[in-house]
């Protein structure tokens, strides 16, 4: 999609209240796109796009859980009515389980997080895919993670179903591609934005607005800020990226992978023989 193309095309952003998706919301709204922000959060969302407004954007908002289906099923009526056919999808909207042992992860709440990183992202595909199928075409990014590119301690839960963001992202890309709809994963690394309070407040934790000072509380603390993310998913969708990372060092991530399952096919033909 070339950038002159995107201009008054609409797009539906979750988690767009704030962090990664408000960035990509900025990035959009600078080369003219019309902009569906949705978020749980309803008060943050309605500032942001306040603030988006004032900038000569148009915007809608979208108070949205992604795990309800009755919502995205309004969602998807509404928002092509207000502001045209949905031809740009940013599946945005995560939690974390950063700092947290899989021990302490409950069974109730790995359904929450996988309903939330992984089931969210179906929910947007499913319900806006034929309207862009419908419109021409148009272009998918799901938010994934370095963390998706290999299982860390003290993340597996995240590591779990951002790896699944990847691969699904890769089966979707090939099969969309006839249909004109682009596929991109977005993989960035530490990105400074207000996750590790909106995941405290997920896992049933006090709100506070000191983050705390182990693994829990990276986000606080990262030197990429959303508006670059979001210059970054601008020029992936341009260039139909299948992958757009945010930091070079994740070639270390995907080479050490490499070489241990590298090792393990040595091992299994060795075996065979």
């Amino acid at each position: 999609m070339r950038i002159e193309e995107m201009a008054d095309k609409a797009a539906f952003i979750t988690g767009g209240a704030s962090g990664i998706g408000l960035g990509v919301a900025r990035a959009f709204a600078e080369v003219g796109v019309k902009l569906a922000l949705a978020d749980i959060d309803v008060r943050t969302l309605e500032t942001s796009a306040a603030e988006l407004r004032e900038s000569g954007a148009t915007v809608i908002t979208v108070p949205l859980d992604v795990t309800d289906r009755v919502a995205w099923g309004a969602a998807v009526k509404r928002v092509p009515a207000e502001i045209g056919p949905v031809q740009l999808l940013v599946n945005n909207a995560g939690i974390s389980t950063n700092g947290m042992r899989f021990g302490e992860i409950s069974p109730e709440f790995w359904d929450k997080v996988v309903a939330i990183n992984l089931t969210g992202i179906y929910n947007g595909v499913h319900y806006f895919l034929d309207g862009m199928r419908a419109a021409g075409g148009g272009h998918i990014v799901s938010t994934s993670s370095i963390g998706g590119l290999m299982g860390f301690p003290l993340l597996s839960g995240y590591s779990a179903t951002k790896a699944g963001v990847i691969a699904l992202s890769e089966a979707l890309r090939a099969e969309l591609a006839d249909a004109g709809i682009g596929v991109s994963v977005l993989i960035p690394g530490g990105v400074r934005t207000r996750f590790w309070r909106t995941s405290r407040l997920a896992r049933g934790l006090p709100d506070t607005d000191v983050p705390p000072d182990d693994q829990s509380g990276q986000s606080a603390l990262a030197a990429m800020l959303p508006e670059e993310v979001g210059r970054r998913v601008l020029q992936g969708i341009i260039a139909n990226d299948p992958y757009i990372m945010t930091e070079a060092a994740a070639s270390q991530i995907i080479d050490h992978r490499g070489v241990l399952m590298k090792q393990a096919c040595d091992k299994a033909a060795a075996f065979i023989a």
